[in-house]
């Protein structure tokens, strides 16, 4: 993978996540065999125009009164609550606090702290969210 789509605001979700930085993306774009059940390919969010789990359960993101929850004055939703404490607590990411930073500083601010935590210090590859490894070079960083 190219170290330049951790910078592709087409891979940011409506709901904040990075698709850049997801397994199913990560396998996709690394042509790492699918194993069902296991490895899923996907090509973000956005790109695929299909309707994920917020985006169907929102009225305001199906209508297209909105493109990302950042610009919702409830966010977070009930769904989007839910999400982020599953990607807080398995994780340590927050989409809620991606959505933040999306709102405050916009959209290359939030492209540049995602290159600055994602990217891989030895091959310059994108480490996942999901497994903290990088595909490219197999670098898996230490526990603190």
């Amino acid at each position: 993978m190219s170290p330049q789509k951790l910078t592709d605001a087409e891979l940011v979700a409506p709901c904040g996540m990075n698709c850049a930085i997801c397994r199913g993306y990560i396998a996709y774009t690394h042509g790492i065999p699918r194993v069902r059940g296991k490895i899923t390919y996907c090509a973000g969010c956005v790109p695929r125009a299909k309707n994920c789990y917020i985006k169907r359960n929102c009225k305001k993101l199906t209508k297209h009164q909105i493109h990302s929850c950042s610009e919702c004055d409830t966010m977070p939703c009930e769904k989007l609550a839910h999400l982020d404490k599953r990607y807080r607590e398995r994780y340590s990411m927050s989409m809620v606090e991606n959505l933040k930073l999306l709102k405050e500083k916009g959209m290359a601010e939030f492209l540049k702290s995602q290159k600055e935590k994602y990217r891989c210090p030895i091959c310059g590859d994108v480490v996942c969210v999901h497994d903290n490894k990088c595909y490219g070079c197999g670098y898996v960083p230490s526990k603190p």
